[in-house]
């Protein structure tokens, strides 16, 4: 019930500027439109200036660096005949590279055939 009464007086307060008063029968009739309506745009800009945005506040911390161990082999597998070896580098949940303690990215091989990628 107390947003509805908000709302009417809100819709009510943006109203009365355009509705006919004592003064719209004077000879300056004019004078009280003028008067609503200048005083409605300054409340609308004070009212922009004295409103502050909240601060954004991010549900989680960035994730935490991760380094994995080292790799045991530095090498890539050999590859048999009639297969090819294919490579990529190691993605994190978020989508960036992951990379061993000095600082390369970590890359992982698979073998398959030669026509499809095997991901």
């Amino acid at each position: 019930m107390g947003k509805k009464t908000l709302r009417v007086l809100i819709c009510c307060l943006l109203l009365v500027p355009f509705a006919p008063t004592a003064g719209w029968s004077h000879h300056h009739g004019g004078a009280a439109l003028a008067w609503g309506l200048t005083g409605f745009f300054l409340g609308s800009v004070l009212t922009s200036i004295a409103y502050r945005p909240p601060a954004v506040v991010y549900a989680a911390p960035p994730p935490p660096a991760y380094y994995a161990p080292p790799p045991i082999t530095t090498y890539a597998p050999a590859v048999p005949p009639g297969m090819c070896r294919w490579e990529r580098y190691v993605l994190d949940q978020y989508g960036r590279t992951l990379l061993d303690r000095s600082g390369n990215p970590i890359k992982e091989y698979t073998l398959g055939s030669c026509q499809y990628p095997p991901y």
